[in-house]
């Protein structure tokens, strides 16, 4: 049984009553408070420090740069809902079973193993600000009960969201106007209100830089800086303007020529309905203008938090953990969206700062293939909290500390998500290769749905990511009966049917609820 599916075979075969306490409860003042940034649809190298060509990112490359960045990290599922929840139980969505087209949604007991919950009975102050992302499946307006502090949301969010914003109508006493900015000030209100003698953890889910955001910056025929409101501003106004920015030289060409019609319709799910403006050339430069300048809106509030931290003498006891709930497609292969196992789409930025770590083992980059369902983990053992056995993600502190633990050597991909015609995925990244098979989608599904064993694949994809970097050579044909295609389907068999294995056990441990 691999690493990153259970943390041992009793994980999957016996699963323990209650929270795992792991031993004796440390002391809450020798904990760290803890700091937890998501984005959303942030793709990966999309800070300056990572090497992107022009972003200005000043505030999050020094926190890298004093920190450590995992520049091979997975998103355990890349879409925003499946994403949130798996962040939030540490569990795949085939076991934890919610997502936008599941038959289920999240219950009351597989709340109180998540993260917040777990923290919260700890003794740890919680709060959240920004979009909740769970709401179709649960709580909707009982959110706020699950946590010591709330300023989140249900729905997407507006650029500026008390303009005729219902979703956001607890931002209506913001003093500042755009979404980025009022994250600012609630995180600000969280830290003024946070109690002395408790640790806290703080999950702040930021709206950038989806298109909800994009679109509701200004109409899409024109430029964002032609709002008035935007006029003169130092970020949304005219900066990367005159960069002369490329776009992806894919944009608006057949994306027939990577995924077959049959296997997936461009014309029944994202062209015309979602993420439109990746399939027109004009409407894609704009997107990344837009984009970028968001990037960097949200870098400025990053910063401010930094300060903040500093004048409240927090900084020095404060882990800050980075991730998005996945990437995004900008025109690349003809598309845009995600909620494909591309790298642009499962990869994502992620970077944790440690105050308190040495300075010599700061600013690494770790190569090690990381899960989103890791930064569950990690957030636990910082915590001096227990893993419940079912969590799947392995705690990333040991590698921060530079200890030489054992690893997994292969990582399993999967989306679920088949709304807009989009294909049930899974797949395997190992070394230089990635392999991807796909199958037709259900709306709807149940755990039958997801039982390939017997099943031919619709369509298989196979990546040498040394040589091809892009993704763009489907080498399936050319390895046909060769020994690491052969591997990686066996691989990817066998993985898929673990995780049926878990959720099986799952079902019988908790029982399910239908939506």
């Amino acid at each position: 049984m691999t690493v990153w599916m259970c943390r041992n075979v009793l994980g999957c075969l016996v699963v323990l009553a209650g929270v795992l306490s792991g031993g004796a409860e440390p002391s809450r003042r020798d904990q760290p408070n803890i700091i937890f940034l998501l984005t959303d649809d942030q793709r990966d190298n999309s800070f300056g420090i990572m090497g992107h060509e022009f972003v200005k990112t000043p505030n999050v490359d020094k926190l890298i740069r004093s920190g450590v960045r995992f520049s091979n990290a997975y998103i355990a599922e890349p879409t925003c809902a499946p994403s949130r929840v798996a962040f939030f139980t540490g569990m795949h969505e085939r076991v934890n079973g919610v997502g936008f087209t599941s038959s289920y949604r999240l219950n009351d007991e597989q709340w109180e193993q998540t993260y917040p919950a777990l923290l919260k009975r700890s003794g740890y102050y919680t709060g959240f600000i920004g979009k909740f992302g769970v709401e179709y499946y649960t709580f909707r307006g009982q959110a706020d009960k699950r946590f010591d502090f709330w300023r989140g949301h249900d729905g997407w969010a507006n650029f500026f969201p008390k303009a005729n914003d219902t979703n956001c109508k607890i931002y209506h006493d913001s003093g500042e106007e755009i979404i980025t900015p009022v994250m600012g000030e609630s995180i600000t209100r969280f830290l003024d209100q946070a109690p002395a003698d408790a640790p806290f953890c703080l999950s702040v889910s930021f709206s950038v830089p989806h298109g909800s955001q994009m679109m509701s910056m200004h109409d899409w025929e024109a430029r964002a800086c032609e709002n008035p409101k935007l006029k003169g501003h130092p970020v949304y106004g005219y900066l990367y303007r005159d960069q002369g920015i490329g776009i992806p030289a894919e944009t608006a060409t057949d994306p027939y020529r990577f995924i077959p019609k049959a296997i997936m319709d461009q014309d029944q799910g994202r062209k015309g309905k979602i993420y439109p403006y990746d399939y027109t050339v004009e409407a894609c430069r704009e997107h990344h203008i837009r984009y970028y300048q968001q990037i960097t809106g949200l870098d400025l509030v990053i910063g401010d938090m930094v300060e903040t931290l500093k004048a409240k003498g927090l900084d020095q006891n404060t882990v800050i953990i980075f991730s998005s709930d996945h990437g995004l497609l900008m025109g690349e292969y003809g598309m845009g969206g995600k909620a494909l196992l591309y790298d642009l789409t499962a990869k994502f930025p992620c970077f944790v700062y440690d105050p308190r770590l040495p300075e010599e083992l700061r600013g690494r980059d770790v190569k090690e293939l990381v899960s989103s369902l890791d930064i569950t983990s990690s957030i636990l053992e910082y915590a001096g909290v227990g893993q419940p056995a079912e969590m799947q993600g392995s705690s990333l502190v040991p590698l921060m500390k530079g200890e030489n633990v054992e690893w997994r050597k292969h990582l399993f991909l999967e989306n679920l998500y088949t709304g807009r015609d989009t294909p049930f995925s899974e797949g395997i990244r190992k070394g230089k290769w990635k392999y991807i098979r796909m199958y037709d989608g259900v709306e709807g599904y149940t755990e039958t749905d997801l039982n390939f064993a017997e099943k031919k694949p619709d369509f298989e994809q196979l990546f040498d990511l040394q040589l091809d970097p892009s993704e763009m050579n489907n080498l399936i044909e050319k390895y046909e009966g060769s020994p690491v295609l052969t591997e990686l389907r066996e691989m990817c068999g066998q993985s898929s049917d673990e995780l049926n294995d878990c959720r099986a056990r799952f079902r019988d441990r908790h029982g399910v609820t239908q939506r």
